[in-house]
């Protein structure tokens, strides 16, 4: 359960920060989140460890990552402001 938290939580970060800066040097955040999240799973220094296929998983989730925060980085920087914003 807190294992499915903590990926959901990364999941919506990643996006979610890279709206709120709207630089592209956030893009590089899920490649740095995700492989240090599977890296202290899999040397148990957080939560219960990694099971069968865990590579697979974290290139999985660091290219969703990328593509989701890359995604929102784009939409963020073509919004335009409202008309009062100085």
């Amino acid at each position: 359960m807190l294992l499915n938290a903590v990926v959901y939580g990364l999941l919506l970060a990643c996006p979610l920060i890279g709206a709120l800066v709207r630089s592209w040097l956030v893009v590089a955040l899920p490649i740095v989140v995700w492989p240090a999240f599977y890296l202290g799973l899999n040397k148990g220094w957080w939560l219960y460890g990694t099971g069968d296929g865990w590579q697979r998983n974290a290139w999985f989730f660091t290219l969703l990552g990328l593509a989701t925060t890359a995604v929102s980085v784009t939409a963020a920087r073509n919004l335009k402001p409202p008309d009062n914003y100085s």
